[in-house]
């Protein structure tokens, strides 16, 4: 029997052996209540601090995107005023559009003065000029009206043995009812500028006079992706044999059960992927079996497959992360702050190291300090009394070496904002479209997304390898080369 009770009613050990048994066993009960009440009340104030913190999350300090924070939500720090007006300065010479040269102007229109404006003189048409005239151009776009061709497949008789013979199309002819261009626009109004189905093909008949109909966009989109498979395939090798890649991944509703749309950019290719899971045969499904080159992410678990060598944690979500940090525990402890602060001397270093004022062999030293400072407050860190900021702390030892990468291979950055900004066109997407709804669906999702993003690495026309692509397909001919994948051996 625990003495516990005697204590907290005020019970004598005299009386308490005089006491019923029945009473003993009430009073016995309402002891253990109060007990777990009082652990309870101990944990309240943890407790009251995380649903604090948890309301306090936006972007600044989370990885929540932008797009969720809440009006009452704090926003970016206000600029230190300089102290002039907004918009170009005294002395700028502004931007202008270059003009084109005098043969490429579609019409010239000769403009002379008629009438002095100062002494009302006139001036003749034959006066001489001085110097060469003004060029102002004005752009108008053309009323579109698309071109039409029409096979006429005669059929005859054959003399032989009088069978109908009926003549075939040309090997180039479209399979279905549009050309190349127009497939292309399709796909591209689609999958570029994320235009429902309905507004594409209303797009493609006020812009192009092109009566179109929904089925045929859908029709046209499933074509574009098939001819864009063979790019797409040449993307995706190219990734997995570039020495560094950012990889991330977000949220992709498809038709059975939530799935995930996966990116990985390289220097020259951005590959997607769409797959039901978020666990590692994902990864594998993105970057193979066997990627041995750096990896920059964030710290979602799954990354953990990689070595802490050949890997880069994201800067920019560990400043986020400390943020959120400080602001949960700013009146208890300066530790979130002083993080804070050893993050912005990292990042002045890296922004040394990229503007050529240190190099890469450089760039390890001029960090030893900051190395040393910030080791050391992650070590104090997992001592505090605080369970956020152990826990943090204690993850980043647990990877430590997965915060210099950048320091030690060269071309790999501290952050991971190339596959945020590759991955954000298609969560714009997603918003819209609420997902794929089929296997299909999600191929042409990776393909545009993938084509898309790597055409603008290249500096290459979408609408022009898009149409070339289809073109091929349906000629039978080599698709055009985008990027160029590794030989095999």
């Amino acid at each position: 029997m625990h003495d516990e009770p005697l204590f907290i009613f005020g019970v004598t050990p005299e009386d308490w052996a005089q006491t019923p048994e029945t009473v003993r066993v009430a009073l016995r009960s309402v002891f253990d209540i109060m007990q777990a009440q009082g652990q309870q009340l101990r944990e309240f104030p943890q407790v009251i601090r995380d649903l604090q913190a948890k309301l306090g999350q936006s972007s600044q300090n989370s990885s929540k995107p932008p797009s969720s924070d809440l009006p009452s939500a704090p926003g970016k720090p206000p600029r230190v005023p300089r102290g002039r007006k907004a918009g170009g300065q005294p002395g700028h010479e502004g931007h202008h559009r270059p003009l084109v040269p005098p043969e490429r102007v579609d019409e010239a229109v000769e403009l002379r003065p008629e009438q002095c404006p100062h002494c009302q003189a006139a001036l003749a048409a034959d006066r001489p000029t001085i110097g060469g005239p003004r060029r102002t151009q004005v752009w108008e776009l053309p009323v579109v009206q698309p071109h039409s061709t029409e096979f006429r497949q005669h059929t005859c008789c054959c003399p032989g043995c009088r069978e109908l013979v009926t003549a075939a199309l040309p090997p180039d002819a479209p399979p279905g009812g549009f050309g190349p261009c127009a497939t292309a626009w399709m796909a591209i109004l689609r999958g570029r500028f994320r235009l429902s189905i309905d507004d594409t093909a209303e797009c493609l008949t006020d812009l192009w006079n092109l009566p179109i109909s929904a089925a045929s966009i859908v029709t046209g989109c499933a074509r574009t992706s098939d001819a864009l498979a063979p790019g797409d395939a040449a993307i995706q090798a190219v990734v997995q044999a570039a020495p560094s890649v950012n990889a991330d991944e977000t949220s992709w509703p498809t038709e059975t059960r939530t799935g995930w749309l996966w990116v990985a950019v390289c220097a020259i290719a951005t590959c997607f992927r769409i797959h039901r899971s978020r666990s590692g045969p994902a990864m594998r499904h993105l970057l193979g079996d066997a990627y041995r080159g750096s990896v920059g992410s964030d710290r979602y678990v799954v990354y953990d497959q990689f070595a802490d060598q050949q890997r880069q944690l994201c800067g920019a979500h560990l400043v986020r992360n400390r943020r959120g940090l400080l602001d949960a525990y700013a009146d208890e402890t300066r530790w979130a702050q002083s993080l804070l602060d050893l993050t912005d001397d990292l990042f002045i270093a890296w922004h040394l190291s990229k503007g050529g004022w240190i190099d890469q062999v450089a760039l390890p030293q001029a960090l030893i300090p900051i190395r040393i400072a910030m080791r050391t407050q992650l070590q104090d860190g997992v001592d505090v009394p605080y369970p956020k900021i152990a826990g943090f702390s204690h993850e980043l030892l647990g990877h430590w070496e997965a915060l210099w990468t950048f320091s030690r291979v060269e071309g790999i950055e501290p952050t991971n904002n190339a596959a945020e900004q590759a991955v954000r066109h298609a969560v714009l997407w997603r918003k819209g479209s609420f997902g794929s709804r089929s296997e299909a669906g999600c191929r042409f999702v990776e393909r545009m997304r993938s084509v898309h993003a790597t055409c603008r690495q290249q500096e290459r026309s979408l609408v022009a390898f898009v149409t070339e692509a289809v073109q091929a397909a349906w000629a039978g001919t080599p698709p055009p080369v985008l990027v160029t994948p590794p030989a095999t051996a």
